[in-house]
């Protein structure tokens, strides 16, 4: 058995699929695996909170097209980033490593190095064709000088075309809609002889400043002539205050933000829905395995902090979606009731990996993720967050099991919620249970039983004018964290 698969319940399946299948040639006269999935579309989401979704219980109607595609897929509740920032996040993700051991933390300018080994390098070398429609600038290719680093490795298509400019600021970006519309002139494109691929799209919405379309804001805009006026600040780790880099004219209050966020949230579900539509219209979206995700969340009032990311591993900014539709041939094993289902089992962006790779069945290096598409998934396991350097006083991690989170802050008293009864984590109760804490601890010291660690040395991105004042005008000093 492969070794990625070790674990893989569905191999009886899988097994019968091979039989049913003839042996596909890629372009490059590699022949194809022949997994349940012909192909693999992997959507992610900058800055978008697991809780203003409608299919995770929020209560305005944010969401309806995710929600349908909820509505027949596997959606988790209990989803974790590896950081609170993009570039660190995508390439645990894109890695299946934590930031760490790819040398991705814990700012947006370190890279991964050309050494380590993406889940895009380890399809295409299989054969498949690899794509990647991205609309953040932080995640533009660098420059041929630094050679084949970061996320944009293995890819043989990347586009990053900055079509477009915030309205408030300086910071070059993509809409969701000529991000779909580019996607879809990509698939359209392909001849049936070529729809074995894995795409990737990167939506920048609902990332700050937010600015949604009029139709959009108007669905959303309450009145807050009530509320007090916040004062502004060049602080982007300041509490009690709206970042500088988020103000939209003269708009203080509070509540006006919160209702951009959410307009900019439906935005970017009504393209998500066009891509999905796109796909179905191709016919290939029910042999297809597709995920749905974000990098991580964004602070709307919680601890005093406002319309911000970067600066904790508070639950707002690390707690993600996480919805997988399974293609058709996994979908009575998957979902064996024909709908969607919820699962409160917990999983993370490391996981991603072996999902991809055992629904094509391409071999891989092992990592410390599981497969989503498990009949069950283990009790005991845990997700990670990082956040600061190793070597300094500002390191932050955290342990999340599911029910408990431990975060440690450098040398400072560690934190542990109870996410049972707790779960705005407004309560410290490590006091009270001491060997949860220790247990936590033991777990995380032993992630590396899987799979060796690995230590790879980041590669700064070469910082010019242009760069960084894109990272400034999207609240990053620089690319480094706030």
């Amino acid at each position: 058995m492969r070794p990625h698969s070790r674990n893989w319940l569905l191999a009886p399946l899988f097994l019968s699929l091979v039989g049913c299948n003839e042996s596909e040639v890629s372009a490059s006269g590699k022949v194809l695996p022949q997994g349940p999935a012909r192909r693999v579309i992997l959507v992610t989401c900058d800055t978008l909170r697991a809780d203003h979704l409608s299919c995770y219980g929020y209560d305005r109607p944010t969401s309806p097209r995710i929600d349908a595609f909820a509505a027949e897929s596997l959606l988790f509740t209990s989803a974790w980033s590896a950081a609170p920032l993009t570039m660190p996040a995508l390439s645990s993700l894109l890695s299946g490593r934590l930031p760490d051991e790819v040398g991705a933390t814990p700012g947006n300018q370190d890279l991964m190095p050309s050494t380590a080994r993406t889940l895009a390098e380890v399809v295409r070398d299989a054969g498949f064709d690899t794509a990647a429609f991205v609309a953040n600038s932080v995640l533009c290719r660098v420059s041929a000088e630094e050679g084949d680093v970061g996320i944009q490795q293995g890819f043989a298509h990347f586009d990053d075309n900055m079509t477009g400019k915030s309205t408030e600021h300086a910071a070059h970006e993509r809409s969701s809609a000529d991000t779909t519309t580019a996607t879809l002139k990509w698939i359209e494109a392909r001849r049936d002889s070529e729809d074995r691929f894995f795409l990737w799209v990167h939506y920048m919405d609902p990332h700050g400043p937010y600015t949604p379309s009029p139709a959009d804001l108007a669905l959303f805009a309450r009145d807050h002539s009530s509320e007090q006026d916040m004062p502004v600040t060049s602080d982007f780790g300041a509490a009690g205050a709206i970042p500088n880099y988020q103000l939209v004219g003269n708009e203080r209050k509070p509540g006006q933000y919160v209702d951009r966020y959410d307009a900019e949230i439906h935005g970017v579900d009504a393209e998500f829905g066009r891509l999905m539509d796109g796909l179905r219209d191709k016919g290939w979206l029910d042999d297809s395995l597709v995920i749905f995700t974000s990098d991580h969340g964004e602070s709307l009032g919680e601890g005093n902090r406002w319309f911000s990311h970067g600066d904790s591993l508070q639950r707002e900014l690390v707690h993600v979606p996480m919805i997988v539709r399974p293609p058709q041939a996994l979908r009575e094993t998957v979902l064996p009731d024909g709908g969607g289902r919820r699962s409160g089992k917990l999983v993370a962006h490391l996981d991603v990996w072996p999902t991809v790779l055992e629904s094509l069945d391409v071999d891989g290096p092992l990592n410390q993720g599981l497969s989503m598409l498990h009949a069950s998934l283990p009790q005991g396991r845990i997700a990670t967050s990082y956040f600061g350097r190793v070597d300094t006083a500002r390191r932050v991690i955290s342990i999340c099991d599911g029910r408990w989170r431990l975060v440690t802050i450098g040398p400072n008293f560690p934190l542990l919620y109870d996410l049972a009864s707790d779960p705005r984590e407004t309560k410290n109760v490590v006091l009270q249970y001491p060997l949860i804490m220790e247990r936590l601890q033991t777990s995380f010291t032993e992630m590396g039983k899987n799979a060796p660690p690995q230590q790879l040395e980041g590669q700064k991105r070469r910082m010019d004018e242009r760069t960084r004042g894109h990272l400034g005008a999207l609240g990053y000093t620089g690319g480094e964290p706030r």
